[in-house]
């Protein structure tokens, strides 16, 4: 079988982005006697095998997770942790909706709150929320979004702040990304697998850089990716394919957990 990466982009078009249905600007009339609980795990990342991850995540994201390069709905190169080996799976999320992993990356903490474009020009945003998740609540269940002066709850406070740093973070990561695409380095590739069940398929849309193509990088252009830090994440990207081992186990360990349930 053939599963194609997806992957959405993480900024607001005229689409929803990826986990967000229902984005709505927030409002101290609209939400003032709203509160959020933010004990509901991670099962709306159920259904997709990767997820876009900024520059200043590899480091931790490498450790666990290989670190691949795709195009998002823009046709923008963009860097992305791999969840699943197929196309809708999630191998991170336990039946809970608990997170198996030790990092989670920054795209999916920042759920139910994202930024959108007020006034491009001005680059303005506006801080929105995601009416359809399940935390929000009037019943006074977990922590008020707006206090009742008016002022942002502590949890959306710290919301704000981690948005604009991860606005920040991704936007260093398009000029990352761009100067890898402009001086060639980056080349498609397809992940063909053959598990212990027997199955064999492979992943397609994923893109790398390969080493090689580093070394062949000119004085002036390996100084530049240098001193811009983006030598290190060329390299990161590198080591974290070895994760790659890592799913497919538990791929196999999934895999023979559902086969052994059909048999009950």
């Amino acid at each position: 079988m053939h599963g194609n990466i997806e992957m959405e982009n993480s900024t607001p078009t005229s689409q929803q982005p990826l986990f967000y249905r229902d984005v709505v600007p927030l409002s101290r009339e609209r939400h003032a006697d709203w509160f959020v609980d933010m004990a509901q795990g991670y099962g709306f990342t159920a259904d997709t095998n990767s997820i876009y991850v900024a520059g200043t995540e590899f480091p931790m994201t490498s450790r666990e997770y290989p670190i691949v390069f795709a195009m998002d709905a823009a046709k923008n190169l963009v860097p992305v942790a791999l969840l699943g080996l197929r196309q809708n799976q999630n191998l991170m999320i336990a039946e809970d909706g608990s997170w198996l992993g030790g990092y989670v990356p920054a795209y999916i903490r920042r759920y139910p709150f994202i930024l959108a474009n007020a006034d491009e020009q001005a680059n303005k945003f506006a801080v929105c929320i995601d009416e359809s998740y399940s935390g929000f609540n009037t019943a006074g269940e977990g922590d008020r979004l707006i206090n009742e002066d008016g002022q942002h709850g502590e949890i959306l406070s710290n919301s704000v702040k981690f948005l604009e740093e991860f606005h920040k973070h991704s936007e260093v990561t398009t000029q990352f990304c761009q100067a890898i695409a402009e001086a060639g380095l980056v080349e498609s590739m397809q992940a063909n697998f053959s598990m212990k069940s027997g199955s064999s398929f492979s992943l397609a849309g994923l893109h790398c850089v390969p080493r090689n193509k580093i070394k062949a990088l000119s004085a002036e252009q390996l100084k530049l990716f240098v001193d811009r830090d983006y030598l290190d994440l060329l390299y990161l990207h590198i080591y974290s394919l070895s994760n790659m081992d890592k799913l497919i186990a538990r791929y196999d360990e999934v895999d023979k957990a559902s086969t052994a349930a059909g048999e009950r």
